[in-house]
């Protein structure tokens, strides 16, 4: 008759208090240490291999050679592109700073302004009617003979120091 073995397994109890064991392992690892002349001769040695600056222009030459006159003729249409776009947004940044809008939101304003459909002008107009928030205050009115901004006196005499003064000795005015 055969009898069934059952797995063995081992139970562990615990111990109370605690067990260390101090385990070092120290692992060697070679490493190469180099002197000043060795990785300067190792540069040079680098420096050897990449082309000169004489090598590097006659190669972009002759790579700017190899172009058709349809690729040259798509690069220039492309600056040609860029140029009118900056010229454009610079064109539209004038006429918002002309309108009265804070230098801190002109940025914001071209931006919503270009997004809608029509003329740019026409558009700000409208926005600036919406918001006038953008607008700087009208506190400062500029000069007409000199063109520097001056700022507008208050000439209320209720305003500050005659205000108190009247308040505190109301005989004296």
């Amino acid at each position: 008759m055969e009898e069934k073995k059952e797995p063995v397994t081992q139970t562990e109890e615990k111990i109370e208090g605690t067990v260390t064991e101090s385990v070092e392992k120290t692992e060697k690892v070679d490493e190469k240490t180099f002197t000043q002349e060795e990785v300067n001769a190792m540069i040079a040695k680098e420096k050897k291999k990449m082309p000169s600056k004489e090598d590097l222009k006659a190669f972009n030459d002759w790579k700017e050679s190899q172009k058709t006159e349809a690729e040259k003729q798509s690069e220039l249409n492309q600056k040609y592109t860029n140029t009118q776009n900056e010229n454009l947004s610079l064109k539209q940044e004038n006429q918002v700073l002309k309108s009265g809008v804070n230098a801190d939101d002109v940025d914001y304003v071209v931006f919503k302004v270009s997004k809608m459909e029509g003329e740019f002008e026409d558009n700000l107009k409208d926005f600036l009617k919406e918001n006038p928030k953008y607008l700087q205050k009208q506190d400062i009115e500029a000069s007409k003979t000199t063109g520097v901004p001056v700022s507008k006196i208050n000439n209320n005499e209720e305003d500050g120091v005659i205000a108190l003064l009247k308040a505190k000795h109301p005989d004296a005015f």
